[in-house]
C-alpha cells in the first residue's frame, strides 16, 4: 500500500491505495543438474578416449519466474455499476479485451470536465500481465588438465517463448479501452558462449 499522492486537490489527507510496486505474486526457482554419463558417473562411466570426453560433463539449468502484474487504475473515469463487474475470468480474457468495458462512459462529450473523484487511482483486483518466464541453459565442460577445462553454454533466454504483454488501455474514451498493445519482454533468445579455465 501506499500514500503518496492525492485523489482530489481539496483533500486532507494522501489517497492510501495498492503501489505501483505491488505484485501479489512471485516466485523464482532456479536448479542445475549434472547428466549422470562419463566418467566417474553410473552410466558409461569407463568409457575413455574422444567418446568419454564427448559425453562427460553436461549439465542443464533452469530459471523459472511467476509474477502478477502490476495493478490498474482508470483515471478520472465513469462506472455505471459495480468495481466487481471489471474483472473477467482469465479463460475469457483476450488481448482485445483484458477486462470488462461495459460499463463505463465511453463517450467523449459526457466526461465530466471537473468533479469530486470517488474512484480509487488503483485496483487490487484488476491487473495487467504477469510474468511467466523459463530461462534454460545447456553447458559443458570439457577437462584437458588436472584444474583447466573448457566450458561451453547455450542459453536460451524466455525458453517457451511466453509473451508478456505491457498494460492495457485505460482510457475509456479511447477507441482502444480494454486491450494490449505490445509486448514488454523480449522473444526467445539464444546465446552461445566458452569460457577456457586454466
Amino acid at each position: 500500500m501506499e500514500a503518496t499522492g492525492f485523489l482530489n486537490e481539496t483533500d486532507p489527507r494522501p489517497e492510501r491505495v495498492i503501489s505501483d510496486q505491488d505484485r501479489t505474486h512471485r516466485l523464482v526457482a532456479t536448479g542445475i543438474f549434472e547428466l549422470p554419463f562419463g566418467k566417474g558417473k553410473p552410466w558409461l562411466g569407463s568409457t575413455g578416449g574422444v567418446v568419454g570426453k564427448l559425453i562427460s560433463g553436461w549439465q542443464v539449468s533452469g530459471i523459472f519466474q511467476g509474477q502478477s502484474g502490476a495493478a490498474l487504475g482508470f483515471g478520472e473515469s465513469i462506472l455505471y455499476g459495480s468495481l466487481k463487474d471489471i474483472p473477467i475470468p482469465n479463460s475469457q480474457r483476450t488481448i482485445q479485451r483484458w477486462f470488462n468495458t461495459d460499463g463505463f462512459e465511453r463517450a467523449s462529450a459526457r466526461q465530466r470536465n471537473w468533479a469530486i473523484r470517488t474512484m480509487p487511482s488503483r485496483f487490487s483486483g484488476i491487473r495487467g500481465d504477469g510474468m511467466n518466464n523459463w530461462d534454460l541453459s545447456v553447458i559443458k565442460n570439457t577437462h584437458f588438465r588436472e584444474r583447466g577445462y573448457v566450458e561451453f553454454r547455450t542459453e536460451f533466454i524466455n525458453a517457451l517463448n511466453h509473451a508478456q504483454f505491457t498494460a492495457p488501455n485505460t482510457t475509456p474514451t479511447s477507441t482502444a479501452f480494454g486491450s494490449v498493445s505490445g509486448v514488454s519482454q523480449f522473444p526467445r533468445i539464444i546465446q552461445l558462449g566458452l569460457r577456457v579455465v586454466f
